[in-house]
């Protein structure tokens, strides 16, 4: 499990798509945070990766991974630029494993607390 996730920071920081992708089960579920609608099978997960990708991400675990049975789960930071502003977030994210070592559901847990701006407000109206 921990070198799936080793895997997933190197597959967001080149932008690998397919390297992404591959590590989901066919019929694996994103949620990204928490609360908002999951993003359910391959393609749709692409789509999500696809525009996170595009937003220059530079990702960096923040400590060891924690496993335990089928999950993970791991700290971490991403930079990217989100209108023309260097952005952090800061999430805690935890995937669940099928038998084979795929991923099959994957739960980011963030909020406004956990995003850093330069000189963007953050917006209490925006659900994380």
């Amino acid at each position: 499990m921990e070198g799936v996730v080793h895997r997933y920071i190197r597959a967001l920081n080149d932008a690998d798509l397919d390297a992404i992708v591959a590590l989901y089960a066919e019929d694996a579920e994103v949620q990204d945070p928490v609360g908002t609608p999951p993003h359910r099978g391959h393609a749709a997960i692409r789509a999500f990766y696809a525009g996170s990708v595009a937003l220059g991400l530079k990702v960096s675990l923040e400590g060891p991974v924690r496993a335990c049975a089928d999950r993970a789960a791991f700290a971490f930071r991403v930079q990217l630029t989100w209108q023309g502003k260097s952005t952090t977030i800061c999430p805690i994210d935890i995937f669940r494993f099928n038998d084979a070592g795929q991923i099959v559901q994957m739960q980011a847990i963030f909020g406004a607390a956990n995003i850093a701006a330069d000189s963007i407000p953050i917006d209490p109206a925006i659900k994380y």
